[in-house]
């Protein structure tokens, strides 16, 4: 089956014209002609009957097959709607995504899209009542998608959706049943996560909010340490423990302040600044000593950020059976940091 554009071209050629002759009587420029002929874009359906007209053939015989038509219609509707997030004319894109689910009922796509939009469309509406009966209809659209939907990106999007939806209500219970739903592949665990957090309330999704916040700090470092470990990447770490440890109190950070501290000690050390390499180094001991001096088998952060969030000591994962100081004092005799034994404060960092 021939493409729109190959058929254009073909008729153009069998009438005898050029590609700027067609364009002047379709008051287009002679580039779009190029553009449908060559596929990079496709004319709008009110060029498709002038077309026909001028070729002296049906728009079926334009197209080769029905299909055709009805495939462009549904590229044209897409556009339309495509077009909304550009003018940001959130009532026009209700319009569009109204009208394709009447003309394409079994299209969960346009279904989804359309119980976003009476979603979005609610917020504009002032009385709790009205407002409230637009949300019970985008419950029902969401819920139809959830039920009928074989595409796991638009199934999980119509979940977030209703998720938003019933817990605005305060039915928290059933937003998280349906958040238990949300399709189980890699890249939506994160999404599915968030959605299950939605739906607590108080202090539970207070302490969720900050264990996750946590989990997100820990790999936000553990990058930055795993990169060049330039000055700028350990100072960006530094910033951000002592941003959200803001009391000091830094527990299980106090091994990534010490890591980051013997690193910028090796680069002043290769910039030949050792000074400030041996004021890096004894911070990074005096963080070594605090986080060998934990205590206890339980331990609550007391900075206001993660006052929730509770470690058990008994449960961290080790590496090996020196200490933290041990471990210092073992790196301390590397020939990375003998360049410093003849530095005159060499004897602080030993003692």
């Amino acid at each position: 089956m021939k493409s729109i554009g190959e058929k254009i071209k073909e008729l153009r050629l069998k009438n005898d014209m050029t590609q700027e002759k067609l364009a002047d009587y379709l008051f287009v420029t002679y580039q779009t002609v190029s553009k449908w002929e060559t596929g990079v874009t496709s004319p709008d359906l009110s060029m498709i009957v002038p077309l026909a007209r001028l070729f002296r053939v049906t728009t079926d015989e334009l197209f080769d097959f029905r299909e055709s038509v009805e495939d462009l219609k549904r590229e044209e509707l897409k556009k339309r709607y495509d077009d909304t997030f550009k003018t940001g004319d959130i009532n026009e894109r209700l319009v569009i995504s109204g009208e394709a689910v009447k003309t394409y009922p079994a299209d969960m796509m346009w279904l989804n899209k359309y119980a976003w939009d009476i979603w979005c469309n609610a917020f504009s509406i002032v009385d709790d009542t009205g407002f409230n009966a637009e949300r019970e209809k985008a419950i029902e659209l969401f819920r139809k998608v959830i039920e009928n939907c074989d595409s796991d990106e638009i199934k999980g999007n119509a979940i977030t959706g209703i998720v938003q939806c019933l817990n605005g209500k305060g039915d928290h219970i059933e937003a998280k049943r349906y958040a238990e739903m949300y399709p189980d592949v890699k890249v939506s665990a994160d999404e599915k996560e968030k959605l299950l957090m939605d739906c607590m309330t108080g202090k539970e999704k207070t302490k969720k909010q900050q264990e996750r916040i946590m989990i997100k700090a820990y790999n936000l470092l553990e990058a930055l340490l795993l990169s060049d470990l330039t000055n700028e990447a350990l100072f960006a770490a530094e910033n951000i423990i002592k941003t959200l440890v803001s009391d000091g109190n830094y527990f299980t950070f106090h091994y990534q302040l010490y890591i980051i501290y013997m690193a910028l000690a090796r680069n002043y050390i290769n910039a030949d600044n050792h000074d400030a390499a041996i004021t890096s180094i004894l911070k990074a001991r005096n963080h070594a000593i605090s986080y060998d001096a934990i205590e206890g088998n339980e331990f609550v952060f007391t900075t206001p950020l993660f006052n929730l969030v509770k470690y058990n000591t008994e449960d961290w994962f080790k590496t090996g059976t020196n200490t933290t100081l041990e471990s210092f004092r073992e790196l301390l005799n590397s020939p990375s940091y003998a360049p410093l034994k003849s530095h005159r404060d060499y004897a602080k960092l030993i003692k």
